[in-house]
C-alpha cells in the first residue's frame, strides 16, 4: 500500500513538472512572438485595401501631420517623407538631396508614385492604400485570401487588417455603383449655363427636383473645373443618403510650389428607385504641386 501511494505521488509530481515546463515553454514562445496590432474598418477600392492611416503607421515607427484645410497628409520616418493628398492617387516621396540642384543644396530628392487608389476621408478618418504605404515604410505585406486577412510586418511588429462591413448596411440592389457615380459626374459636368427648360426635361432622371430648381436659379452649376471619373468610394450617411467627392486641378501658383484644387462634394439621395443628385458643394484648396497634372481647359 505504501509503495502504491509512493508511485502515485511520483507520477503526479512528474506530471506537474511536465505541465510547468509546457507552460513555461508556451510563455517563452508568446514572449518571442512579434507584437500584434489590429487595424479595423479597412475598405476595398479599385482592388486596393484602404486603411485608417494613424493606427497603421504609428506602430511602424512613423509620425504624421494632417493639414485639414489642404487635406494633405505628411508621413515622416527617419529621412523619408511621404506626401499624400485626399482624392489623389499620386504620392510624393522625398529623400535627402542628391545634389540635383547645387544652388539649393537642402532641396530634397523627389519621386512620384501611383498608389493605384486615392487617399480618402471616410467617416472623419483619413484612409490610405495599405500596400503602398506599408512598403514605403519598409514593411512586408501579405494577403491571406481564405481568412481575408492582410498582414504588414516590420522589425518585430505585426499589423493585422481585416476588411469590415460598412457602418450603414445597404441592400445589394441599392448600393451606389461606380457606373452610376460616373454617369452623375458626367451630367454635372454638362450643367453649366444651360437653358432652364432643357435642364428640367433632360436631367430629371439624374437630379432631384430641388437641385434642378437650384440649377435654374443659379443659371447652371458654378464650377471652374471639369471633373474626371469619381475615384473615391461613396460614403453612406443613411439608408437613402450618400456622398462622394471629386477634385480637379485649376492651375499652379505663381512660384510653382503650390497648386490650386477645386473639390466637388456631391450629396445624393435614393428616390424613385435611383440615386439622384440633391446638392453640390464646391470649395477651393491649395496643395503642394505634384499631386495632379494640370491641363488648361479649352
Amino acid at each position: 500500500m505504501k509503495k502504491l501511494k509512493l508511485l502515485l505521488w511520483i507520477t503526479m509530481a512528474t506530471t506537474g513538472l511536465e505541465m510547468t515546463g509546457l507552460a513555461m515553454n508556451e510563455s517563452a514562445q508568446a514572449a518571442s512572438a512579434p507584437p500584434s496590432v489590429a487595424v479595423q474598418h479597412a475598405e476595398w477600392n479599385q482592388g486596393h485595401l484602404l486603411v485608417p492611416v494613424r493606427p497603421l503607421i504609428e506602430p511602424l515607427g512613423a509620425r504624421l501631420e494632417w493639414f485639414p484645410a489642404e487635406k494633405e497628409l505628411v508621413i515622416r520616418k527617419n529621412d523619408l517623407t511621404i506626401r499624400l493628398a485626399a482624392n489623389f492617387k499620386r504620392a510624393i516621396v522625398e529623400t535627402p538631396s542628391r545634389g540635383e540642384f547645387p544652388e539649393y543644396p537642402e532641396l530634397p530628392h523627389r519621386e512620384y508614385a501611383d498608389m493605384g487608389a486615392p487617399v480618402q476621408v471616410l467617416n472623419g478618418s483619413v484612409y490610405v492604400p495599405l500596400k503602398f504605404v506599408a512598403a514605403a515604410l519598409g514593411a512586408t505585406f501579405e494577403w491571406d485570401g481564405p481568412s481575408k486577412l492582410a498582414t504588414a510586418k516590420l522589425e518585430g511588429i505585426r499589423i493585422q487588417i481585416k476588411p469590415s462591413p460598412s457602418p450603414v448596411s445597404m441592400p445589394g440592389t441599392q448600393k451606389l455603383t461606380s457606373a452610376r457615380m460616373k454617369m452623375l459626374s458626367e451630367k454635372l459636368n454638362e450643367v453649366q449655363n444651360l437653358d432652364a427648360k432643357y435642364v428640367s426635361a433632360h436631367y430629371k432622371p439624374y437630379f432631384t427636383d430641388r437641385f434642378i430648381r437650384t440649377l435654374i436659379h443659379d443659371q447652371g452649376l458654378q464650377a471652374a473645373g471639369r471633373y474626371k471619373d469619381p475615384v473615391t468610394l461613396p460614403e453612406y450617411t443613411g439608408k437613402t443618403a450618400a456622398t462622394f467627392t471629386q477634385s480637379a486641378p485649376l492651375g499652379n501658383g505663381l512660384t510653382g510650389e503650390d497648386q490650386y484644387i477645386e473639390d466637388r462634394t456631391v450629396t445624393l439621395i435614393w428616390i424613385g428607385g435611383a440615386w439622384k443628385v440633391e446638392r453640390v458643394d464646391i470649395r477651393i484648396r491649395t496643395l503642394t504641386t505634384g499631386f495632379a497634372e494640370y491641363t488648361p481647359m479649352n
